[in-house]
């Protein structure tokens, strides 16, 4: 027997060890996935689907009896709704508290579609949690590819805080521990041409950035002002993929097996001149200011607003960031129109109320 535990032992460490340098270095094949990225994986432990419904006054409830708390998805029905500029009301009941559906991390826009894709729990470093996997309703009819995230810590059923983001891949492989901090990180995929590439390369090229979920406002992880980031090619739904970029948290591989070297993205948003406030389109195209325009949305966090703009696109011609840096943290402010005339911003303000978003008219000129 004292000849058998130092060979359990050696076999134990071999396999232990073993196993995190492959999580660690990623060499196999040069082809990545994302659980991969992750240094300790979730742990699901339930898959959630509806086991029911119910009516409740003017509501129709889709019931998860086998969630560990009460999870319930409400519609409310009537004739007084519109799909288009009256939404039925939707929403989420989590242990009698009641929740929105969103798809960003600024959480600023309501989502009145509310079909479940995926609905799973998982625990990871003592905490419990829901996550809720959804289609975007903005692009539902132009085969979208992206998914919303609304997840749920609900490690204290009595106070839950929720978190939301998009991205074009979908799973729960997306959150995970990516950079050694012992908290829950996301990572997110969203469609990104390479630099002189036409704009079906961004079918198959993504960007991957990491947050730290916090208490429900997500953070962009970086060192010392650089983004953390894979910039991947692989097929659209992001589940396998070859690095192509990086600025990450450990060593990654390219294509012929070398050492990705660390480089940053993303400097031609970002003027730091303290003189003048520049517009942008979303391609990082500086734009000459007229007088007038919409002011939508603030974000903190450049990818939120990058996606935001993607969305208005989808009614407006003219979506436009401007980085406010005067304010002690830098905000990424979303404009819709260019005008030299006040009518035509008022006009936008105007279609802007009929989906639901309120916008103030601003002058550049006295704003500014």
């Amino acid at each position: 027997m004292k000849q058998v535990y130092p060979l359990l032992f050696l076999l134990f460490y071999f396999i232990t060890f073993s196993t995190t340098t492959v999580a660690q270095t990623l060499t196999e094949g040069n082809w990545y996935a994302t659980a991969q990225l992750s240094q300790e994986p979730v742990n699901v432990t339930k898959e959630l689907y509806p086991t029911g419904s119910m009516e409740s006054g003017d509501s129709t409830l889709t019931l998860y009896g086998e969630s560990s708390i009460d999870f319930k998805i409400y519609f409310i029905n009537g004739d007084q709704y519109d799909p288009v500029f009256n939404p039925n009301p939707t929403g989420i009941i989590l242990n009698n508290q009641e929740f929105q559906f969103y798809c960003g991390m600024e959480m600023s826009l309501r989502q009145n579609y509310s079909n479940v894709l995926q609905a799973n729990e998982f625990s990871f470093l003592g905490k419990n949690y829901l996550v809720l996997i959804s289609f975007r309703e903005d692009c539902l009819g132009d085969n979208c590819r992206y998914r919303c995230y609304n997840l749920f810590d609900i490690t204290n059923p009595k106070r839950i805080v929720q978190t939301s983001f998009s991205s074009i891949f979908e799973g729960v492989e997306s959150f995970g521990e990516f950079n050694n901090d012992g908290q829950l990180d996301f990572v997110r995929f969203a469609p990104k041409a390479p630099e002189g590439g036409t704009a079906a390369d961004a079918d198959t090229h993504y960007l991957i950035t990491c947050y730290n979920v916090g208490n429900g406002t997500p953070k962009q992880l970086s060192d010392q002002g650089n983004s953390y980031y894979l910039f991947a090619e692989g097929d659209e739904g992001a589940n396998q993929f070859q690095i192509l970029k990086a600025y990450w948290f450990f060593d990654v591989k390219g294509q012929n097996n070398q050492s990705i070297e660390k480089t940053t993205y993303f400097t031609k948003y970002i003027s730091f001149d303290p003189y003048h406030t520049y517009l942008y389109n979303p391609e990082g195209v500086r734009i000459e200011k007229n007088q007038y325009s919409v002011h939508v949305e603030d974000f903190g966090d450049l990818e939120a607003a990058l996606t935001f703009c993607n969305m208005m696109m989808e009614y407006f011609d003219d979506v436009y960031i401007m980085i406010d840096q005067y304010t002690g943290n830098i905000s990424y402010q979303v404009y819709i129109g260019n005008f030299t005339h006040r009518q035509k911003a008022e006009d936008y303000q105007r279609k802007l109320l009929t989906f639901g978003m309120r916008g103030n008219v601003s002058h550049f000129r006295k704003n500014n």
